[in-house]
């Protein structure tokens, strides 16, 4: 198992910054630009237990993985998001997507993530698993968010 955590802070309002994890596509492929849908497959009422179909491109390869939403609170000061998904049939992934209110202009971004081999033997390739990815996503996440925040206040 490998697990990644990192934070940092958005300089965005919480309500700004939670459509692009949950609730708006086209938002949430700014800063996950290989996802190409999402449709829910079963839906429920408290959202937790719902199933999302997400359709990623990969380059020319097209993959389809069902996300489980985990955990879902979605409150003024504090909103958070746990997708839970088997990747490539070998890993289950736990990712964790939370962010807290610091104040009306600022938001801390909390991201999670979980790996599990399905094959013990995979924990070994794990070792040499670096976080470039993780960073990345965060330095993505934050750049984006931040220069659209900024083009909608010159509007």
């Amino acid at each position: 198992m490998k697990k990644w955590k990192r934070e940092i802070t958005l300089n965005v309002p919480i309500e700004f910054a939670w459509p692009y994890f949950y609730g708006d596509i086209e938002k949430k492929k700014r800063i996950f630009p290989k996802v190409v849908e999402e449709k829910f497959i079963q839906q429920t009422e408290q959202i937790i237990g719902s199933v999302i179909r997400q359709t990623y491109q990969l380059g020319s390869i097209t993959e389809e993985y069902e996300i489980t939403l985990k955990k879902y609170i979605n409150e003024s000061d504090y909103k958070t998001i746990q997708e839970s998904f088997l990747l490539n049939n070998r890993f289950r992934m736990t990712i964790d997507y939370e962010l807290m209110k610091e104040n009306d202009e600022t938001t801390k971004f909390i991201y999670t993530s979980i790996n599990k081999p399905k094959n013990p033997l995979l924990s070994i390739f794990q070792l040499f698993g670096k976080d470039e990815v993780v960073v990345n996503f965060m330095k993505r996440t934050k750049e984006t968010i931040e220069a659209d925040y900024s083009s909608e206040l010159e509007v």
